[in-house]
Parts: structure tokens; sequence; C-alpha cells
């Protein structure tokens, strides 16, 4: 009878041990789907920044090469403005 009450509590013990796992288990899977859930919604506003940046960068990049082409176009037009003053071309 002792080996029969003795099974019975182990039974008990291991069923509660289940549980125990289970409910971590269950636990676990909430935490890794909160996490990409995060995960997810950090990448969407990376995703969303670097957009905004590459957006700045364009029209950074624009405006500095209108910037560099009139420069040179200037220079350009004034060094042969002073060519042909010297070499007599222009009165």
């Amino acid at each position: 009878m002792n080996g029969d009450n003795q099974s019975l509590q182990e039974q008990h013990r291991i069923a509660e041990r289940v549980a125990h796992l289970e409910t971590a288990v269950h636990y676990q899977g909430k935490v890794v789907e909160e996490l990409g859930d995060a995960m997810r919604a950090g990448f969407a506003r990376t995703d969303a920044e670097l957009v905004r940046v590459n957006e700045q960068l364009m029209k950074i990049r624009t405006t500095d090469f209108r910037i560099l082409f009139g420069v040179s176009l200037t220079t350009a037009l004034g060094t042969f403005g002073l060519m042909l003053k010297i070499l007599g071309w222009l009165q």
C-alpha cells in the first residue's frame, strides 16, 4: 500500500513540475512575441529615419552641386575674359 501511495505522490509532483514548465514556456513565448513586436517597431522607426536622412542628403548634395557649378563657371568665364584682355582681343 505504501508503494501505491508513493507513486501517487510522485505523479502529483510530476504533474506540478509539468504545470510549472508549461507556465514558464508560455511566459517565455509571450516575452519572445513582445520582443519581436518591439524589434519590428524599432526597425520601422530606423527605416523612416534613414529615409529622412537620405532625403536631407540629396537636398544638400543638390545645393552643393549648384554652388560648385556656379563657382566653376564664374572662374572659367573670368579666366577667359582675363586672357582676352591680356592678349588684346578685347578692347
